[in-house]
């Protein structure tokens, strides 16, 4: 059985799926409505985004019928719940949450944004993609090690040249430890783009020294190659497979090239200059916060997702101090703390670096403001190219406003009742089905179901939690809503294509 209270991560997949129905140039694409609800709906594609992409509770976690209409019926009791919630309630009245959604829509549009300007762009060479077909099939074999600065992996390199000792055993003498690190990489593992160039862009031979590399997280990386098994693509399905991934995986890094000269353009000709006082005084403030530990990330996540009491945020009540002052200016506008911690809230900060040390804060925490500031340009842009109207980007946006809504409504209904047990199955089956029931009558005449599109669907029984890299809100998709376990499509007008 599947804990929902905590995220099971069981795949993990980096590429966003939101443009399979839009047809090229187009900003306004159609998609099939699975459900509509008063004047919410749920699509097909949002249907199987959300059982899909999501770890469904164990009462239709399976790929059977009676699960998938225990699954549309949550879905439904979603938008109920949100119906109920009202329009003029104090969470839409929230000023984080208003900055919230939009932070999630211009992330949408941004993803819009590159998906036209650069991954539909791109024209792959067939001979390219040969090449590196090629190269797909090798389990490379290697040895590596792994230095926390540029000085250090220099001193090792220079070693090497000077004194002819073999790879392994300079490791040895330095490090002291008799086994060297090993790994094995194929081409479809989850590598970091430099890591993957640097071994299947040409043949390799035995004993060649690969780098150093610099990784996202800043350490510098020294492999020796050992030796490769080569997989054989056979089936003709096999060749296709791995002919797909290879050009899939080629398109991504020239989509990704021009999608940086892109906004390069857009930010021709400005220039971030921050406040030398200001930038440091609040980086004491804040290191503190963005340097905890793994663990203590954990659970103030959990503290806050789970509602559970917290301590006053220390931190908000140092930056009141700065408010006023300026922090940087751009473009001839001067951005206050005040204004920086407005953006905030609609994009929070991605780091460059996955790990860094206390003394590297400053520089990475820098960075990651003037990538906050890229993005707000490249929003604008999207904004001006029509993006905020985009079928995908209407859609992705109410999704998350009707989810949080339906949060807020469980939430205020269940506070009425002196609940004791925690077991969420349990709270469901004794109070949110017959809540959601009552909701299915009051709603019954606003309620339509396409059972043509829904006897179509298939899922799986796969449990996946889909996050992306290197965006604001990784999170792709809402948490599946635990509201009711009923299996019974007996309410609503069926409607048949």
């Amino acid at each position: 059985m599947k804990n929902i209270n905590h995220f099971q991560l069981i795949t993990v997949i980096f590429f966003l799926l939101l443009f399979s129905c839009e047809k090229k140039n187009e900003i306004k694409s159609i998609e099939k409505n699975l459900a509509r609800i008063g004047n919410k709906t749920i699509s097909v594609n949002e249907f199987i985004r959300r059982a899909e992409y999501t770890i469904r509770p164990p009462y239709c976690s399976r790929d059977n019928y009676i699960h998938k209409k225990v699954a549309l019926n949550s879905l439904i009791a979603e938008k109920l719940l949100a119906l109920e919630a009202g329009a003029n309630n104090e969470l839409i009245q929230n000023k984080e949450f208003q900055a919230y959604l939009r932070g999630r829509k211009e992330q949408t549009m941004r993803q819009l944004l590159y998906n036209n300007v650069a991954y539909k762009k791109v024209v792959l060479d067939t001979n390219d993609v040969k090449k590196k077909y090629i190269l797909a099939g090798r389990e490379y074999k290697s040895s590596y090690i792994s230095f926390d600065d540029s000085n250090r992996v220099n001193i090792f390199v220079d070693e090497l040249k000077k004194t002819g000792m073999s790879f392994e055993k300079l490791f040895q003498n330095i490090f002291g430890v008799e086994q060297i690190p090993k790994k094995n990489v194929k081409w479809n593992d989850q590598n970091e783009p430099v890591i993957h160039d640097a071994l299947f862009s040409e043949p390799l031979k035995v004993g060649q020294l690969i780098g150093p590399i610099r990784s996202e997280d800043g350490r510098f990386l020294l492999m020796k190659i050992k030796g490769w098994d080569n997989h054989v693509a056979i089936s003709n399905q096999d060749i296709k497979t791995r002919w797909n991934d290879v050009s899939d995986k080629l398109r991504k890094k020239y989509a990704a090239e021009i999608y940086s000269k892109f906004a390069a353009n857009v930010m021709k000709e400005k220039e971030v200059n921050f406040s030398r006082d200001t930038f440091y005084k609040l980086v004491e403030i804040v290191a503190p916060h963005y340097l905890k530990s793994a663990q203590e990330t954990k659970e103030e996540f959990n503290n806050v997702f789970w509602n559970k009491e917290i301590t006053p945020d220390s931190i908000e009540t140092n930056i009141e101090e700065l408010i006023s002052y300026p922090l940087l200016q751009i473009d001839g506008e001067v951005w206050t703390v005040e204004k920086f911690r407005n953006e905030l809230r609609a994009h929070p900060l991605v780091f460059r670096k996955r790990r860094f040390s206390k003394k590297e804060f400053p520089e990475q925490y820098k960075l990651a403001i003037v990538d906050l500031i890229r993005d707000k340009y490249l929003a604008e842009k999207a904004y001006q190219m029509g993006y905020d109207k985009a079928t995908v980007v209407e859609r992705n946006t109410k999704m998350w406003e009707e989810n949080f809504l339906s949060l807020y409504q469980k939430n205020k209904y269940l506070s009425s009742f002196d609940i004791k047990d925690k077991n969420y199955i349990k709270v469901i089956k004794e109070y949110l089905d017959d809540y959601v029931d009552s909701l299915q009558v009051v709603y019954n005449d606003k309620i339509e179901i396409n059972t043509d599109e829904f006897e179509k669907i298939k899922l799986t029984n796969i449990d996946m939690f889909v996050v992306q890299k290197n965006v604001p809100f990784p999170i792709m998709m809402p948490g599946f809503p635990l509201l009711t376990t009923d299996n019974k499509l007996d309410y609503g007008k069926k409607v048949i294509d």
